[in-house]
């Protein structure tokens, strides 16, 4: 992906794929915020929008499903810069550690030893 995208229409597919991108995050801090203990996996962006494998200790319902469009609205108001950071194979693995996300770490230890590791902080 480029750093910058020059035409935002969702003719553009960069542009697509990254506002899909985007709001799986926003949607993965959403869920967090609201239930800390859900354990987060993967929440690429696809052909036709986004999903987010998570494990949470409860199925959800469509009543949680409205709890995290609020909060996702939430957290769009707030403007929330995004940051884009990278680290090493073994500070990567250590930084999912301690924030208790053990398919982030399943992940990260799948990846080939020198692909780049990279990391969004929102806010």
């Amino acid at each position: 992906m480029s750093e910058e995208i020059k035409e935002f229409s969702f003719e553009n597919e960069e542009y697509r794929q990254t506002y899909w991108h985007t709001c799986s995050h926003i949607m993965a801090q959403a869920v967090k915020r609201l239930w800390p203990e859900v354990k987060l996996a993967i929440g690429p962006s696809i052909k036709e929008g986004w999903y987010y494998d998570m494990d949470a200790p409860f199925a959800f319902t469509p009543e949680h499903m409205t709890e995290i469009e609020a909060e996702m609205r939430k957290i769009c108001k707030e403007k929330l810069k995004l940051e884009r950071f990278e680290l090493p194979r073994e500070e990567a693995i250590k930084f999912m550690e301690e924030k208790g996300e053990p398919y982030k770490v399943e992940l990260i230890q799948d990846l080939p030893e020198d692909a780049p590791i990279s990391f969004y902080k929102q806010g």
